[in-house]
């Protein structure tokens, strides 16, 4: 999109440029998206199907080096490029590329794009084609090619129509109008920078017909010395957000296959605000703290070693590619058969007490579908999104083998709160559909729950593309607030683990303080022996309590609060014999609230924690 002349320069434009002389000139017919040459690199193409390719200094059209596309067992597979960021549907471009072959005989070769279409199947559309003497360059053109309407997840590829025979390729270009309209891009290259400010001077002196509406810096509808003058002080005075530019021209390195396993892994990028400030905070030097949360997946299970973790993978990604130094931090605050229950009374201790700038939530695997997991796992996301220090929130959902998931109610709270939502479910079900990812070899750890190193790999390389996507100018937010609408109920939010022992009206009746596992040694077990209760009195809304849980042999109690008894039991599926939890009492206005817990069955019961909902 450009912006044609419409007068004369004005002295104002005249001092303006003064001002600006000393910019280096550029010449440019267009914007330059794409300009492949392999002087050092494969430039982000890949193999197609089998094909292999490789940098090499045999042979070259421009430069010293090429590409080279070898053990081809398909006229379709060569060489190829992720598109998507470069072009987008219905827009026009000028795509070349020199090509040149051995074979001995002539050999029609083609530049072609693969897309999705609207239809959602994948589609091929030819950009270029001729024929090509054995060993000789010729370049494959095409100055006015249209992207197909509605087409998605562009790919362009170099090709063969029919000979299998290697290949090389140099010199790779695309020109057009940028996918992104970037505050400051005045010629189209989607970075901002002094050549801007040159390009921009010469349109406002009459040296250049046009320019792109990205120097617009003002945003009213008008190019002229203020813009000019907008886009020097941002160039001198760069604002204190993430540099964006890098992650709009970052070409991704995956295969066209596995690229949409990413993106189908990232099914909300979100509001992306919070994100944003915590990169950019890690890019001044400040200190950052990754916080994740959830079941026996993001404990690490079935890894082969830490470093193999997707916890541990995922925030070295952060910490090497947004980090100064030693300011990145990770905590790991995963636990092996816990639900968003027992998240939602832990995590203060587990993340907020170490001040978590970034979290990551996962309990689909480990949830269920009834109020108490809803209302606990929105909780949960609305405490963490409530933290003085307004961390970044992102829900990771996964799935077993069978695809069994709670990201389906998940994704409404996620939806709600306009968060990013990394799909572990959407990105295996939909590789092992399209043949890309098979469970066992790919994401498996043997068993029909756990993700074995692959899957762990997997899940962090999902959550880094999440990042450089949060990145991109298109997905740029503002600001974050949170939202008063609630999905289904986020009112035990507010709830704050205590020690009974130190409330009014204390007595441990027949309990006896500590518990079977030693970071909750001021919980309670019952003894057994007699049935005193357990007394003491509060401030709040309601009871939560965490308690050990298994499906046998475990005991119930009877939680007394100002007169009103609710029976909460201990024996529970899918909880392996570790913590759960369930509300004892709530009451929609706070008040003084007097606690009595007994047994009601003369079983085991253990209670971990007891939480005020405040």
């Amino acid at each position: 999109m450009k912006q044609k002349r419409i007068g004369a320069a004005s002295a104002a434009v005249l001092t303006a440029v003064a001002a600006v002389s000393s910019f280096p000139g550029i010449v440019s017919s267009g914007a330059m998206l794409l300009s492949a040459e392999f002087e050092t690199t494969n430039d982000s193409f890949s193999g197609r199907g089998g094909a292999s390719v490789q940098w090499t200094s045999d042979e070259a059209y421009t430069g010293t080096c090429s590409l080279f596309i070898s053990e081809r067992g398909a006229a379709w597979q060569g060489a190829q490029r992720d598109a998507a960021s470069l072009m987008k549907a219905g827009q026009t471009y000028s795509l070349s590329a020199a090509v040149m072959q051995r074979s001995g005989e002539d050999t029609e070769m083609k530049f072609s794009l693969q897309y999705t279409g609207t239809d959602g199947k994948t589609a091929y559309d030819q950009i270029a084609l001729d024929t090509a003497a054995s060993g000789e360059w010729i370049v494959l053109s095409n100055t006015a090619y249209t992207v197909p309407e509605g087409a998605t997840d562009l790919v362009i590829y170099l090709e063969t129509t029919e000979s299998e025979t290697d290949f090389y390729v140099d010199t790779v270009t695309v020109n057009g109008a940028p996918s992104v309209i970037k505050p400051g891009d005045a010629n189209g290259n989607i970075a901002v920078n002094e050549d801007d400010c040159s390009f921009l001077m010469q349109f406002l002196t009459t040296q250049n017909p046009e320019v792109e509406i990205g120097a617009d810096m003002n945003d009213d509808g008008h190019i002229d010395a203020k813009d000019l003058s907008l886009l020097k002080n941002r160039l001198l005075f760069p604002p204190a957000n993430p540099i964006v530019g890098d992650w709009d021209n970052y070409q991704e390195t995956a295969s066209p296959a596995m690229l949409k396993v990413y993106q189908d892994g990232v099914m909300r990028v979100g509001n992306t605000a919070r994100i944003r400030e915590k990169i950019a905070m890690a890019q001044r030097g400040e200190n950052v703290t990754i916080g994740y949360i959830g079941g026996s997946i993001t404990e690490g299970g079935s890894s082969t070693s830490e470093a193999k973790r997707y916890v541990n993978q995922s925030a070295e990604y952060f910490k090497e590619t947004f980090g100064q130094g030693n300011n990145i931090r990770f905590v790991n605050a995963g636990a092996a058969g816990t639900s968003s229950v027992v998240g939602n009374m832990r995590v203060d201790a587990d993340l907020f007490s170490k001040n978590c700038d970034i979290i990551f939530i996962e309990f689909a695997v480990n949830d269920q579908g009834d109020d108490r997991f809803k209302k606990s796992y929105e909780a949960l996301v609305k405490k963490c999104l409530m933290q003085p220090n307004a961390p970044a929130v992102v829900l990771i959902t996964l799935c077993q083998k069978s695809g069994s998931s709670n990201q389906d109610w998940m994704a409404k709270v996620g939806e709600n709160y306009d968060l990013p939502i990394i799909s572990g479910k959407n990105a295996v079900m939909n590789g092992i559909s399209a043949g890309t990812l098979n469970w066992d070899r790919d994401y498996g750890s043997g068993d029909t729950i756990h993700p074995g190193d692959g899957g762990h790999k997997l899940i962090a390389d999902i959550i880094a593309y999440y990042y450089r996507q949060a990145l991109r100018s298109e997905n740029m937010s503002e600001d974050y607030t949170i939202p008063s609408k609630e999905v289904f109920g986020a009112e035990y939010a507010t709830n704050k683990i205590v020690d009974p022992a130190t409330l009014p009206g204390f007595d441990a009746g027949s309990w006896k303080r500590g518990t079977n596992l030693p970071s909750y040694s001021s919980g309670y077990t019952y003894t057994k022996s007699g049935n005193n209760p357990l007394k003491f009195t509060t401030e709040g809304k309601g009871i939560l309590l965490m308690f050990q849980s298994n499906s046998s042999g475990m005991g119930a109690v009877n939680v007394t609060v100002n007169g009103k008894t609710t029976k909460v039991s201990s024996n529970l599926q899918w909880t392996w014999g570790g913590r759960d939890g369930n509300v004892a009492y709530y009451q929609p206005q706070s008040g003084k609230l007097d606690v009595s817990i007994s047994s009601a069955d003369g079983g085991t019961f253990v209670i971990y924690a007891v939480a005020v909902i405040e």
